[in-house]
């Protein structure tokens, strides 16, 4: 399987090098849209998540539904990966293949600047991975697979 897997991404090194560039400039658009804000912008952004990061802290562990959260990730993140292989089955949605990939990375992009930028260095990294990364291990190698596979329809 994993012989497969890497002759599959050999193969189509050049689509995943596209969807890769695409995503990072979404990723680079998402963090100068954080830097270049106004200074209403970050006092907002800084509130909510300061206002965030102390409700989690303030509720009690065993009030959050793990299952419930679990599926209700799933079924947010499927539904998107089912738009977007709808959107592949179609001529023209190869254009919003493309905006979804840069929209993703937009929003991290976003979210780990907005962290970095309220809760600092050490503090941000460590709530951008606990919060970031786990989500996006299995959804994002999905999309981006969805996303290749797009151009073998047309």
């Amino acid at each position: 399987m994993k012989k497969e897997l890497i002759e599959y991404l050999i193969r189509n090194k050049k689509n995943f090098i596209i969807i890769g560039i695409l995503f990072v400039i979404g990723i680079a658009i998402g963090t100068f849209s954080v830097n270049n804000s106004d200074e209403s912008q970050k006092q907002e952004l800084n509130t909510y998540i300061t206002n965030l990061i102390k409700k989690i802290k303030e509720s009690d562990k065993n009030s959050i539904d793990n299952l419930e959260l679990l599926m209700l990730s799933i079924k947010e993140n499927a539904t998107i990966i089912l738009i977007i292989w709808f959107l592949g089955c179609t001529i023209i949605g190869g254009i919003f293949i493309y905006l979804a990939i840069i929209y993703k990375g937009f929003s991290i992009g976003y979210t780990i600047s907005a962290m970095l930028a309220v809760l600092g260095t050490k503090q941000g990294i460590i709530i951008s991975i606990v919060s970031l990364l786990l989500q996006n291990v299995i959804f994002l190698p999905a999309f981006f697979i969805i996303a290749e596979n797009r151009n073998k329809i047309i």
